[in-house]
């Protein structure tokens, strides 16, 4: 019996994601049409080949093997005497603009692996004293442990994934510092592996955001055609707080007459699905999209959506029960004009551009999650006849 429980304590270890061993909180979706506070820009920074930040040298060494996750780190420290000594300072060290890529805004670390801490410090004041806070991460390649005024948040695994952590009662109105572990090192059980064929870029490579939410607000949410009836939008709602249970929310998409109230289960949770053949279909010559808002009794949130079926008959790929013929290109997050990591809208759009320069119809988001923006981008489209 004691083997049988040693084995399933090592089989969880493996095969539950280390992120969520390390606390993270559940991700918001649709931060860009929520109240956010951005932390982009100029990040004091460190090189830490060695790792020494683990350590706190007014205390005894971090352990990670005993307490893996929670270690130590560079502290805002200021000597407290002439004979105190403190080796590293982030008030004298150099800057990184954040989002981006280390490798190429300093040459002594383009081909750098390993670690670098990064530290910004700020001000924040919420406009509601019940609302929440999160610090928000686009991405960071590839493992980011974070702290907040001397605080473990957790830790995040994945250079191309979204993340954020509730930090409502540690923030303060003056003086926060964020202090930001970043590993880049490649593993052969990771993504990128050892040998790989694009380049490893380091750094906190997208936005970062304070988003300020109410105490009971929408995290979650998914609005689509059903997939076996075009005529059905269906989809679920998820709220987060503690008094969740039975609250109504409206569903409107006013341009398709559409209004629908639904309650939460105990869990703060719904499904639903709205009857509505009269939807225009989403083409890459009609990208139609329809604005979408979610009002629940004390958050607010909108959004723009696309309604289309994807489905195969055969070899033809049929899109809203139409055959296709699919031209495109992969893309790398890359911006080749600055030959660095892609970040922006800008990037997005010029990228998405040449797509169409090339008459694409189609682009293959290459081997990991591309920046939101690239989901949301709206272009103009117009089909050039082919020669």
């Amino acid at each position: 019996m004691h083997n049988k429980v040693q084995l399933l304590i090592i089989l969880f270890l493996v095969l539950v994601p280390q992120k969520f061993l390390c606390g993270q909180t559940p991700l918001i979706l649709n931060t860009q049409n929520r109240n956010t506070a951005s932390l982009n820009g100029k990040w004091h920074y460190i090189v830490d080949p060695y790792e020494n930040g683990y350590y706190n040298y007014r205390y005894e060494p971090f352990d990670e093997m005993k307490n893996p996750g929670s270690g130590g780190y560079y502290l805002d420290q200021k000597p407290r005497s002439k004979s105190d000594l403190v080796e590293y300072s982030f008030d004298n060290s150099p800057t990184l603009l954040v989002p981006g890529d280390w490798n190429t805004q300093d040459e002594k670390l383009f081909y750098y692996e390993g670690t670098i801490w990064y530290k910004k410090s700020f001000d924040y004041k919420r406009s509601n004293p019940d609302n929440r806070v999160f610090i928000y991460f686009g991405a960071a390649n590839y493992q980011a442990d974070v702290y907040l005024n001397g605080k473990k948040l957790g830790r995040h695994i994945g250079g191309f994934t979204p993340f954020n952590f509730e930090v409502t009662g540690t923030l303060v109105e003056k003086n926060n510092f964020l202090v930001v572990k970043v590993d880049n090192k490649r593993k052969k059980e990771g993504v990128p592996t050892l040998n790989t064929d694009w380049w490893n870029y380091g750094g906190i490579t997208r936005d970062v955001k304070i988003v300020e939410v109410p105490a009971v607000f929408i995290r979650d949410y998914s609005i689509q055609l059903k997939n076996d009836n075009s005529a059905v939008i269906a989809g679920y709602i998820q709220l987060d707080g503690l008094d969740i249970s039975n609250k109504q929310i409206k569903i409107s998409i006013p341009e398709a007459g559409i209004q629908k109230v639904v309650k939460t289960d105990e869990n703060g949770y719904s499904e639903f699905e709205i009857k509505n053949d009269k939807l225009s279909l989403w083409t890459p010559q009609n990208p139609r999209l329809y604005e979408v808002s979610l009002n629940s009794e004390s958050d607010f949130i909108k959004d723009k959506i696309g309604f289309r079926t994807i489905s195969t008959q055969g070899s033809d790929i049929l899109l809203n029960g139409e055959p296709i013929f699919l031209k495109g290109i992969c893309i790398h997050e890359e911006n080749p004009l600055r030959g660095n990591r892609a970040y922006s809208k800008e990037d997005a759009t010029m990228l998405l551009n040449w797509v169409k320069e090339l008459n694409g119809n189609f682009a293959r988001l290459a081997h990991y999650p591309h920046n939101e923006y690239m989901a949301r981008i709206i272009l103009p489209w117009k089909m050039q006849k082919s020669s």
